[in-house]
């Protein structure tokens, strides 16, 4: 998440969401047990270098989009760069059922501005080849900025214009679905922020984080009722909060990042939560292949953090 988009997401947040009432405050979020936390990548160019996302392919390589350069970055298991491709305003970078590594174009608050074209994609690529050559999977979008994977290769993206959007496997918008997901900028009880941001998808079930939010909610969205939005969990309740990216470490468990530096572990089941205080603005989270405790932390100062739980 830019600056620029917290500053427009944050007037319209609490501009449309001031008549809702406050909600009830989540379990209580003790300090999470013994993190070890350092920088895996250390970047030379800070803020310029905004690592916006992160994600792994098939082979352990880890890539970073650079929003603010319009690049994605494949390091491998040192740290080291290997390769990169050129897209624009990349957002959510993730590992497709195919192999290919599939990544959010025009992540940028330029299309959150009414009237616009919708302009964002999602493009496509090999990893395998140093300067990939990246081609549109998916047109039509907003500002698509988390994207997750369904178990029938049906791509979600969490749109911080349009709302959650269904893509079925041939890179179709499918209509219906998306027209009964939830939107953005319809707050409302349940969807009590704007800024649809981050996505996981767990037994069949999608998880939304809001960018802006009266209590850092997480939404819960059945996929085969997507009307049937819920709350999945509240982060900083009762107290407003910026969530940014999440990732899945099991099936009841998520971490997610925080533009105030923290990385937020909750409990599904029972809304626990713990915090790990990082001390810089964090973008995304990913967790590391065979290592499910072990997080990447994207931050807008470009550095990638690592977290052992």
């Amino acid at each position: 998440m830019k600056t620029p988009k917290l500053a427009i997401v944050a007037v319209l947040t609490f501009a449309t969401i001031s008549v809702l009432g406050a909600t009830p405050p989540a379990s209580a979020a003790p300090s999470c047990p013994s993190p070890d936390a350092g920088v895996l990548i250390r970047t030379g160019e800070p803020g310029l270098s905004w690592a916006e996302n992160v994600g792994y392919d098939r082979d352990g390589n880890l890539w970073v989009s650079r929003s603010l350069r319009n690049v994605v970055e494949r390091y491998d298991r040192s740290g080291r760069l290997t390769g990169s491709v050129a897209v624009e305003s990349p957002g959510a970078i993730r590992l497709g059922p195919d192999g290919r590594m599939y990544v959010a174009a025009g992540d940028s608050p330029v299309n959150m501005i009414p009237g616009l074209p919708r302009t964002g994609r999602i493009m496509a690529f090999s990893p395998s080849l140093k300067h990939p050559r990246p081609r549109a999977f998916a047109i039509g979008l907003g500002m698509p900025n988390g994207l997750a994977f369904a178990t029938d290769g049906a791509m979600y993206v969490a749109d911080s214009n349009i709302g959650v959007v269904r893509i079925d496997p041939r890179g179709v918008i499918d209509k219906s679905w998306t027209a009964r997901a939830p939107k953005n900028l319809s707050p409302n009880a349940v969807v009590n922020g704007t800024g649809m941001n981050g996505i996981v998808i767990i037994d069949e079930i999608a998880y939304v984080t809001l960018t802006s939010s009266l209590t850092g909610r997480i939404l819960r969205i059945p996929l085969r009722h997507p009307n049937a939005v819920g709350v999945a969990v509240d982060l900083t309740g009762p107290l407003p909060g910026v969530v940014d990216d999440l990732a899945a470490l099991d099936d009841h468990t998520v971490a997610a990042a925080t533009t105030t530096g923290q990385v937020i572990v909750a409990d599904l089941r029972t809304g626990r939560r713990c915090t790990v205080s990082l001390g810089e603005p964090l973008t995304s989270v990913a967790v590391v292949p065979a290592r499910s405790r072990t997080l990447v932390i994207g931050t807008e100062s470009g550095n990638i953090r690592l977290v052992r739980l």
